[in-house]
């Protein structure tokens, strides 16, 4: 059987992007938050979620110093934590997004445009 745990996101850092050294690397965690239309239908506009993102390495430094609202592409893999509760002898579990490549986005496409809107901006362009 093949399979295939790949996650691609583009979306806003959100709150303080916690980095740490350890003995043999260093480690950031931050949340992205990301955005999609909703069905036609729906009551709401936009559907947002919240990302719970870990990037080791030089992967950690290049968020290292960024801020909640910057905008960044994060490719990585889907991981499940766990762990016992201390105080409740409950496990927990966290479900987290493994970055295996950062990358900080100078500005966003808030409404893509279709190729057909581009076109039509060629053709009214003045030669």
């Amino acid at each position: 059987m093949i399979s295939i745990n790949f996650v691609a996101l583009l979306g806003e850092i959100k709150d303080e992007v916690v980095h740490r050294e350890t003995e043999k690397s260093q480690v950031a965690n931050f949340t992205l938050v990301t955005k999609q239309k909703a069905h036609p239908n729906a009551k709401i506009d936009w559907i947002t979620t919240w990302h719970n993102i870990t990037a080791w390495g030089p992967m950690a430094s290049v968020v290292q110093h960024s801020k909640e609202g910057d905008v960044v592409q994060v490719d990585g893999a889907i991981e499940t934590d766990s762990w016992t509760d201390k105080t409740t002898g409950l496990k927990r579990y966290k479900t987290v997004i493994k970055a295996n490549n950062v990358t900080l986005m100078d500005e966003v496409v808030t409404e893509p445009k279709s190729r057909a809107a581009e076109v039509q901006e060629e053709l009214d362009a003045p030669f």
